[in-house]
């Protein structure tokens, strides 16, 4: 089966935020203004983050964006991020009418780079046609080679939010909305009118605050064996503390937070952005960099950096567990993924002097700073991490010849290397699941299977806002199986 059609019958999704711009009044689920962001319980929201994607080996990561608002449409933004680093390696705008699922699937292309493939009839900026293209690499390292920049565009992970809902019955509307099955996009509305919603303000007619309704499904299939392994985009969700959440759901209104889809530079970018090298001018944004996940999106929070830090907050655990399979018998394998997405707020890597930026975000929501980061091989890493291993029956390692560790500087999982790093459990450092080579660390038990717990008190025992997986492949006869367990997490904000 090709690759595009797998795309397209087994997908993924991704969805984002926005920037405060006029709206009009439009009827809506929910009236209330959102004043916090808060972990959806049920897998629907405003934005959502998907932890991992690889086309790595023969990999492929199948997408699949849903919205199950049946009532307005959503002008979503897109934008994957290298595992190394949270660089911006690709991102566009996804305009979904009511009902709608936005397909889309990443594989290795010719040149090594990701790249994005789509036969979805919603209207995308820039168009479906120009989504073809490789994976951007001029926000990677510097000293990278070609090959080492191709190579960190096929890992990383997703973040998407919803910049604002379109309004029944305005232009944008019709010209979003399926008709027979296909988005007019530009066609009912004139080219320069579709054009112009990203550079003339009149033009922005239709969207509106933004309402819940996102919902997203990732699936990474190995094209060579067949074995998939599928999971549900964490989602986030504006709500109004107010609202009792025993009665009703308490999600809100967001502000819009629209940004064309455009090169030109932004004025004064530290008022939409934590991101520090966006504030501090190492990286020139550009309209294209807005809405991230730290642009204001609640009446209660003005500064990107308590928007940041809320987010942080919402998504903090102070423990991670899961399984692993390690059989030889059935050729058994495990990899964990971590995937930090919101740290890129608070710390970023300048790469022209190798050090680490930060961002000043609230004291008390602060989980990223020079006491629990450091940087080993061009690579900022999240320390102060510790672990317990356990077998099927209760056994424990105490013996430092049970485990063995690699690399040796920072240990692993004593660290989280890269932004989504992935952990090889039982397999001499090497992935055996994912193929990862962007940012992996292995660490080898004496135990062919069992359960970890990995400690993540952060700063002043705060936790660390991380998101994450197990993958585990095993073979049987001529058969690969695959199977992936959600990590279990002690979230501090439930």
């Amino acid at each position: 089966m090709k690759k595009n059609v797998l795309a397209l019958s087994i997908t993924a999704a991704v969805f984002g935020l926005g920037f405060a711009g006029g709206a009009q009044a439009v009827t809506v689920p929910y009236g209330a203004t959102a004043d916090d962001l808060r972990l959806s319980p049920n897998g629907i929201g405003h934005s959502l983050l998907v932890p991992y994607y690889t086309a790595q080996g023969s990999n492929a990561t199948l997408l699949n964006l849903v919205n199950t608002d049946t009532l307005n449409g959503k002008a979503v933004k897109v934008r994957f991020r290298s595992a190394s680093n949270s660089d911006d390696v690709y991102d566009f705008q996804v305009f979904l009418s009511p009902g709608d699922v936005w397909a889309a699937s990443i594989s290795k292309g010719a040149d090594g780079r990701a790249n994005l493939s789509t036969n979805d009839n919603s209207c995308t900026k820039p168009a479906k046609s120009n989504l073809g293209s490789g994976f951007v690499t001029a926000r990677l390292d510097t000293t990278f080679t070609a090959d080492q920049k191709a190579n960190a565009t096929r890992e990383g992970y997703v973040e998407i939010f919803n910049m604002a809902d379109i309004a029944p019955g305005t232009q944008l509307f019709t010209a979003t909305k399926h008709v027979n099955g296909v988005a007019p996009c530009g066609t009912g509305v004139t080219a320069a009118a579709w054009t112009a919603l990203d550079t003339d303000a009149a033009n922005w007619t239709g969207l509106v605050p933004p309402t819940t309704g996102l919902m997203g499904n990732y699936t990474v299939i190995n094209l060579a064996t067949a074995a998939a392994y599928g999971g549900n985009a964490t989602a986030i969700r504006a709500v109004n503390s107010a609202i009792d959440t025993n009665v009703a759901d308490n999600s809100a209104l967001g502000n819009v937070v629209y940004w064309p889809q455009t090169a030109q530079p932004v004025v004064g970018i530290s008022a939409f952005t934590a991101d520090p090298l966006l504030r501090g001018g190492q990286v020139v944004g550009a309209s294209y960099d807005l809405p991230d996940m730290s642009t204001p999106y609640t009446t209660t929070t003005a500064n990107p950096l308590a928007q940041a830090g809320n987010l942080s907050q919402a998504l903090a655990t102070t423990s991670i567990k899961n399984e692993f399979l390690a059989d030889q018998t059935v050729a058994a394998v495990t990899d964990w993924v971590f995937s930090m997405p919101t740290r890129r707020y608070s710390v970023a890597l300048d790469y022209a002097t190798n050090t680490r930026v930060y961002s000043a975000l609230p004291v008390n929501q602060q989980y990223f700073t020079a006491a629990n980061t450091t940087v080993v091989g061009r690579q900022i890493c999240v320390t102060g991490i510790a672990y317990t291993a356990f077998d099927r029956e209760e056994n424990s390692p105490v013996n430092p010849s049970d485990v063995v560790i690699s690399p040796n500087v920072p240990e692993a999982p004593t660290a989280f290397c890269g932004e989504a790093s992935v952990l090889a459990i039982n397999n001499g450092g090497k992935s055996g699941v994912l193929d990862a080579s962007v940012a992996v660390r292995g660490i080898d038990l004496a135990y062919k299977e069992g359960w970890i717990n990995i400690a993540t008190p952060g700063l002043n025992n705060n936790g660390l806002p991380v998101l994450g997986e197990a993958y585990v492949r095993a073979v049987a006869g001529a058969s690969n199986f695959g199977v992936n367990w959600g990590h279990r997490f002690s979230r501090r904000g439930l």
